[in-house]
């Protein structure tokens, strides 16, 4: 399944890397599509995820988003992402992936049910557990509270 979403890709830039960065951007998507609300608000948070993640300017951010927007289109479950980042992404850095979810997920400041469930079950999928999936959530609640 992945070998078809890859070849999406033309860019460039190292293609493994692109692809699991793509990847990451699918899942960024996943997230932020859950509550069935795609919002310009989310598409610009997620390209201030990616930017900050790779160090790329905002325009390679957004086409990432763009290809991340056509994983997330072409693949049937969230399992078929998360496996990807689960064999490439060490451990230490899966707990700042669910700080980014979550940043998405609360980029409206409301959680609902669908995303509360989302984020139970990919984050086990990542092999995050619930206590430091707590602490992430907590973290971009304290953020946010700031920048009110």
């Amino acid at each position: 399944m992945f070998k078809k979403i890859f070849n999406i890709f033309s860019d460039t830039q190292d293609k493994n890397n692109m692809n699991l960065d793509a990847i990451f951007a699918g899942l960024l998507v996943r997230a932020a599509k859950v509550d069935n609300e795609y919002t310009t608000e989310e598409q610009k948070q997620i390209e201030k995820i990616l930017q900050k993640e790779f160090n790329i300017s905002a325009e390679k951010a957004k086409k990432m988003r763009i290809l991340g927007e056509n994983i997330e289109e072409a693949t049937t479950d969230t399992v078929q992402i998360t496996r990807e980042i689960k064999k490439e992404i060490p451990f230490e850095k899966r707990k700042e992936l669910a700080e980014n979810l979550w940043s998405i997920i609360l980029t409206d400041k409301f959680r609902s049910d669908e995303e509360n469930s989302f984020m139970r079950t990919c984050v086990k999928l990542i092999g995050v557990n619930d206590v430091d999936s707590a602490i992430a959530r907590k973290m971009v609640m304290a953020r946010n509270e700031k920048t009110k």
